[in-house]
């Protein structure tokens, strides 16, 4: 009986010490290689709403895609450079060099979706976002 007690107790240990982990290799390696398509609130130069696709490399760049909702079409593309800007892997800094910076706040990753708060820019009102997993 005193064996089980030490094993059980044993995993309980391995369960709560895996669990204090850090979030941020668990997010990178779910977000990184994958591309995330959705509505970020963006609209052509001309209106017209557009949706994106946003491709995170491991090495810390990456690429949005964007198209218009209205057919599909190709709008335009960006590269960026994106990191977490805070500890806790919620806040997610876009840099596209002379392009300006944008920000994903309060960044989740449920399954095949993620989530947040998108601002273009440091004054820009914010936008909330799902995007799906292709």
């Amino acid at each position: 009986m005193k064996g089980y007690l030490k094993i059980l107790l044993g995993l309980l240990l391995a369960v709560g010490l895996a669990s204090c982990e850090d979030d941020q290799g668990e997010i990178e390696y779910v977000i990184a290689g994958r591309a995330w398509t959705g509505d970020v609130g963006m609209n052509a130069d001309n209106g017209e709403a557009l949706f994106s696709t946003f491709e995170f490399g491991l090495d810390g760049f990456g690429v949005e895609t964007q198209f218009y909702a209205s057919d599909g079409a190709l709008y335009d593309q960006y590269r960026f450079r994106w990191y977490w800007g805070d500890s806790y892997n919620r806040n997610l800094v876009l840099d596209y060099g002379t392009n300006g910076i944008s920000f994903m706040d309060d960044v989740r990753v449920y399954g095949d979706r993620l989530s947040g708060i998108f601002y273009l820019s440091d004054n820009a009102p914010g936008f909330n976002f799902e995007l799906r997993m292709e």
